[in-house]
């Protein structure tokens, strides 16, 4: 059944993700792994996935404070961008989305989804773009003023970690069996610290890096642990196959093959890569007991299905 975030509170959101399924799969491709998703990629078909929860504490404030639009960034291909977009469309605040690079001939599938909702797309270059966290830079671009609520590149600020920390709450409470372990893709880095921060010890969470970038997500992950212990969470470095938004045959067919098996659509940039992951793990990488038994994984599905039009198969 399609789920559709319809009204903007913190009541009508939390229920929602509370009603997430859990779904497990039974299959050879995971020897040793009882393994069970958490399908958050269905909060909502367009505003999905940890996109929503990120959103949400942020959209409620520029609500309350009064402002008409939200201003972020992101590049073509962001799932942010998409969302923020979808959001801000839905819940009735105009957008602005700061992207990096000229603007191509043709637009990317995701950022002619965001005109569809009424974004508005200005491009920046790169070397701009690079300015984005100093002060000035929206000011630079025209953009200062009491209407607007900023919004940084993939909802890493103190509204986003709030709402991840909602979404450790809710699986402490909904979460079907005890797990061992609980994995998600990991691309800044706030998602993975803020959602260790708030599991705290129930369920050690395990990212997997989907960029070459690992010690800038490490550095923004134990920020957002709210002074959680590094060795709480840990980081799966070598499997971005390529770096951020690439893919490789292995990386195709592994995707391939699990979502024969399990009737769930992933992508390359993100949970393509978690999944292939798991499937090649073969030890339990945060304690000694379940030595007796399969051990239980709770992967994140963080939505974003809509990334895969852009694999580009060579």
């Amino acid at each position: 059944m399609i789920r559709y975030l319809t009204e903007l509170s913190l009541e009508a959101f939390t229920e929602a993700a509370r009603n997430v399924p859990y779904q497990q799969i039974e299959s050879e491709l995971f020897p040793g792994i009882d393994l069970w998703i958490r399908r958050d990629d269905l909060i909502d078909p367009i505003i999905s996935g940890n996109k929503a929860y990120k959103l949400i504490f942020n959209l409620l404030e520029a609500r309350a404070q009064g402002k008409d639009t939200i201003v972020t960034c992101g590049g073509a291909w962001s799932n942010h961008i998409h969302a923020t977009a979808a959001a801000g469309q839905r819940f009735g605040f105009k957008t602005i989305g700061i992207i990096r690079g000229e603007r191509p001939p043709a637009l990317s599938a995701m950022l002619q989804d965001a005109e569809r909702f009424g974004m508005e797309l200005r491009f920046v270059s790169r070397a701009v773009y690079r300015k984005r966290a100093e002060e000035g830079f929206w000011a630079q671009l025209g953009l200062s003023g009491e209407r607007y609520w900023y919004v940084p590149e993939g909802g890493a600020n103190e509204q986003g970690a709030r709402g991840v920390e909602i979404w450790g709450q809710v699986i402490r409470e909904t979460c079907p069996v005890p797990m061992d372990e609980c994995w998600l893709a990991c691309g800044t880095g706030l998602t993975l610290g803020a959602l260790s921060a708030s599991l705290g010890a129930s369920i050690p969470c395990i990212g997997v890096a989907v960029l070459g970038a690992e010690a800038s997500i490490r550095n923004t992950a134990g920020f957002w642990g709210r002074g959680l212990p590094s060795n709480d969470s840990r980081i799966i470095t070598g499997e971005h196959h390529g770096g951020y938004g690439k893919t490789s045959e292995l990386l195709r067919l592994d995707i391939c093959e699990i979502e024969d098996c399990s009737g769930v659509r992933f992508d390359h940039v993100y949970t393509g890569k978690v999944v292939s992951a798991i499937k090649k793990s073969r030890v339990n990488l945060t304690s000694k007991k379940c030595n007796t038994r399969q051990r239980r994984v709770l992967f994140i599905h963080t939505g974003g299905a809509q990334g895969a039009r852009g694999l580009v198969v060579k």
